[in-house]
């Protein structure tokens, strides 16, 4: 046996010749002497002789055609647990859960490396092939989620409606869909659920666009009137498609920032050419390790940060903002850095000045943006974002001197794009049952009377289905009214369901005075979902409601952020995944 590689017998005994200990063969008698306890030391005390013996072997394999068996093969084979052990099955599942969270390729269940570890950490477990992990594993475990998923999307644990965010992305070899779930759960949590990130076959036409949606909705058996509003970017073929799906919808916040900022900055001569001329100022540093070596050198000898230059990426309008704030602050090394070596020009003073109002006026956007694009922002802060925005770009002040242009088009913008917001009753709606925000943002006292209108008849379209809440308390007191001649006198009297729903509008009404008339939180502190799940008990119809409304989110980034995975799924190593794997991928990489 192998096993005497590392064992010697001494006096009649058996000693380790590794930690030197003795070690007992079972029995003093020769003939029922075993080796089962020295392979047992070996496993408990040496682990590294599995991993030397492993990597012995892999050595022979590469100069030679016989499989030579390591020394714990030659004793495990018979005790490798079989495929269907519980034990086996579990790390068959972790396996590929850990392809999924950590974006591994199959082929990591090829690496030596990764072998040797299974090897030692459980030698009984029997390693398959990475076919096996990709057909087999990976639909069972996808398929284990989507159950789970379906379950939390049942109404009596997300709530009547739901709100969706969609986004879609094309490589070099599929082009792909992602619709993202929110919805506030019976604890008052903010939920998000990846549910799909459909490979797309067709061209993204509206049209099929639209199917695509109504298709993954099928797939996660959600009606369609559960689809409070679905956050979408601003191209006219997905603006159609939500139109096909016959949908209410509403532009990415954040897109239209970026819109409205591309309008403002390309609307003045002066300022694009000083974009332009310090877009490549940035890109010389980026493109020469030697330059950025000199300009640290010289930020040392002046006591400036010891920072990188930041280049500007045209689909991130921020990215411009921090390009210029960091010019701003290293202007000083720029300019030694200029006359000393050349390789580019910087602006003069009076364009100094001017990027320093631009980055000015933009910080104030970047701090809304990042504000709407939080996971837990809600559509409530729309109408109070573009109030604020809308005051700082009509303000008339010597801070933006010299860029008035820009300032003037990026208002016309904002106007331009939400000159209709007021009428989306989802994001009306939001900001009033918002206790940071209520009434303050809306425009006129007919905005407050339509968004009061719209809670009424929300209440009485819920009470079509149910028993309305007068109805109850009328019940209660009299059980004779469930006898059909009974309700044929309240009829013939005038006290049939007229007066249950006036009853309930009054209701509705005297909760909504109660809770405009009680001070705003704190906007910056304040939690919204904690405050209702504090007050659901004494704003009874009004809580139900703020669960519905409070939950869609005032971009689509969410579902942006799905993509920032997908460019690491299909990287070399995945370069043949199909589309139907990547998008199991995904999936299990947001929802395990």
């Amino acid at each position: 046996s192998k096993v005497w590689d590392y064992f010697n017998v001494s006096e009649g005994s058996v000693k380790c010749q590794l930690c030197k200990n003795l070690v007992s063969q079972g029995s003093t008698s020769s003939a029922q002497k075993n080796t089962s306890n020295l392979w047992s030391h070996l496993r408990s005390k040496h682990r590294e002789v599995e991993v030397y013996e492993q990597a012995h072997c892999h050595k022979i394999g590469k100069s030679s055609k016989v499989v030579q068996p390591t020394l714990f093969q030659s004793f495990d084979n018979s005790r490798k647990w079989s495929n269907t052990d519980g034990r086996s099955r579990n790390l068959d599942k972790l396996i590929i859960e850990m392809i999924a969270t950590d974006i591994q390729p199959f082929s990591v269940t090829n690496d030596i490396g990764f072998k040797r570890l299974l090897a030692t950490a459980e030698p009984r477990y029997n390693l398959k092939d990475e076919k096996y992990y990709r057909t087999e594993m990976l639909p069972k475990v996808h398929l284990k989620v989507v159950d789970k998923i379906k379950n939390m999307l049942k109404e009596e644990n997300a709530g009547e409606s739901l709100s969706f965010t969609t986004d879609c992305w094309s490589g070099s070899t599929e082009s792909l869909m992602s619709l993202t779930a929110h919805f506030i759960d019976n604890q008052w949590k903010r939920k998000q659920l990846v549910l799909s990130v459909k490979s797309m076959s067709e061209s993204h036409t509206g049209d099929y666009i639209g199917k695509v949606f109504l298709d993954i909705l099928s797939q996660w058996e959600i009606d369609r009137s559960r689809v409070l509003l679905v956050l979408r970017d601003s191209g006219a073929n997905v603006v159609k498609g939500m139109r096909v799906a016959d949908v209410s919808d509403f532009s990415c916040c954040a897109h239209t920032m970026q819109l409205i900022i591309k309008e403002g900055i390309e609307s003045q001569r002066v300022v694009i050419d000083i974009v332009a001329k310090l877009k490549r100022c940035a890109t010389h540093f980026n493109h020469s390790t030697l330059a950025k070596k000199r300009l640290h050198a010289i930020q040392n000898q002046v006591g400036l940060p010891v920072h990188s230059i930041i280049q500007a990426i045209p689909t991130r309008w921020n990215s411009t903002l921090h390009m210029l704030r960091r010019m701003l602050e290293q202007k000083h090394a720029l300019s030694i850095y200029a006359s000393e070596y050349g390789h580019f020009s910087l602006p003069n003073t009076y364009e100094w000045e001017l990027v320093a109002k631009l980055v000015a006026l933009l910080i104030p956007f970047e701090t809304i943006t990042l504000e709407i694009s939080h996971s837990e922002a809600s559509a409530s802060c729309i109408l109070p974002s573009i109030a604020v925005l809308k005051a700082l770009l009509q303000s008339d002040n010597e801070a933006t001197f010299g860029i008035g242009t820009i300032k003037g088009t990026m208002c016309e913008s904002l106007l331009r794009r939400y000159c209709n917001v007021e009428n989306v009753k989802p994001v009306v709606i939001a900001c009033l049952l918002d206790p940071r925000f209520k009434d303050k943002p809306f425009s006129s006292e007919i905005v407050l009377g339509r968004a009061k209108d719209w809670l009424i008849n929300e209440v009485k379209e819920q009470d079509q289905g149910e028993e309305p809440v007068a109805a109850k308390k009328q019940k209660q007191s009299s059980d004779s009214e469930n006898d059909l001649l009974s309700n044929l006198y309240k009829n013939v009297l005038g006290q049939g369901s007229t007066d249950n729903n006036e009853c309930e509008s009054t209701d509705v009404q005297t909760e909504i005075n109660k809770y405009l008339s009680e001070p705003l939180i704190d906007r910056s502190t304040g939690h919204p979902l904690d405050w209702w799940k504090n007050n659901e008990t004494r704003f009874v119809i009004l809580a139900k409601l703020a669960r519905k409304y409070l939950n869609p989110p005032p971009s689509s980034v969410p579902s942006e952020r799905d993509f920032s995975t997908i460019g690491n799924i299909y990287e070399d190593k995945r370069s043949r995944l199909t589309g139907e794997h990547a998008e199991q991928l995904c999936f299990l990489y947001y929802n395990l």
